[in-house]
């Protein structure tokens, strides 16, 4: 079987089942993405195994796992509830990054700055950039209804994974029929501007009619430049990724998904357009936090 039907069947199921998730929402969405993000988390801390660097796995998974739900009960409460679980997040944060420290003393392995460095970076990098996902996922949007069978926080989470898909797929299809002018060769020698531009193209044109669609009162600029966040900072994602991969000299983070290679592989797009989509539609008014 080939690289390529092997992406397409995972694709084939991953993509209706991720489609469902994010229909569904609250705890069976949370509950999924946090066990996607713990795993990813485990990934990015085992490429640094060929670096001689030791993360202390055990003290940043819980880590993860606690701040993730601390972050998702806090979304999935309101009034005072919801302040007293975002208080014990922002308390977990702090106090994951003490222990982090101090258990890099008992631990007594070389390179003790380099390992601390890399349990805390996992854990900035991987698992905030999947809580921004829960962030979207739990939102009220000023946009009004999305649609009447799905509540504009799914209508948006949904619209920022296919805008993300849509990228994905037409960069590598334009780059295979036409690409000849490599992007950055040493750090993907596959990958030239030629895919990064149908990338682009595919990444805002997906946005604008998936928001017109589920989200029709966000205006056309507000899509555009959603669609545009995810088509420039979507592939630098990737290739931040495939960057760690090659100074590891790791092709894979892992095998999970046939084709597809792991849940870092599949998501490191997704870690960069997340957090700015969430912080451009912050800072324009278009949502607010349900806490």
């Amino acid at each position: 079987m080939t690289n390529l039907v092997q992406r397409v069947l995972a694709a084939a199921v991953g993509i209706p089942l991720a489609v469902l998730l994010i229909w569904l929402g609250g705890w069976w969405f949370s509950a999924t993405m946090i066990v996607v993000s713990t795993v990813a988390l485990w990934e990015f801390y085992h490429l640094a195994d060929s670096k001689h660097a030791s993360a202390n796995i055990s003290v940043g998974l819980v880590w993860a796992v606690l701040l993730q739900i601390c972050f998702a009960q806090a979304l999935d409460s309101t009034g005072t509830t919801g302040t007293i679980w975002m208080g014990l997040a922002l308390l977990a944060f702090v106090a994951g990054t003490l222990l982090t420290l101090g258990a890099e003393i008992w631990r007594a392995k070389e390179n003790a700055i380099l390992n601390t460095a890399v349990t805390l970076s996992g854990i900035a990098y991987v698992t905030i950039g999947f809580t921004t996902i829960l962030f979207l996922r739990n939102t009220a949007s000023s946009t009004g209804d999305a649609s009447l069978w799905i509540d504009a926080g799914g209508a948006l989470v949904l619209t920022l994974f296919v805008s993300v898909w849509s990228s994905d797929t037409l960069a590598y299809f334009t780059g295979l029929s036409i690409g000849k002018h490599k992007l950055l060769e040493r750090v993907s020698p596959k990958k030239t501007w030629e895919g990064a531009t149908g990338g682009l193209a595919g990444a805002v044109v997906s946005f604008v009619l998936m928001s017109m669609w589920l989200l029709p009162s966000m205006a056309i600029l507000d899509a555009v430049a959603c669609g545009a966040i995810v088509g420039v900072f979507g592939p630098i994602g990737d290739l931040a990724e495939s960057w760690l991969k090659r100074d590891a000299v790791i092709k894979d983070s892992s095998h999970i998904i046939p084709g597809h290679g792991g849940f870092l592989d599949r998501f490191d797009s997704m870690l960069f357009a997340a957090p700015l989509v969430l912080i451009y539609l912050t800072m324009v008014n278009l949502i607010r936090d349900a806490v």
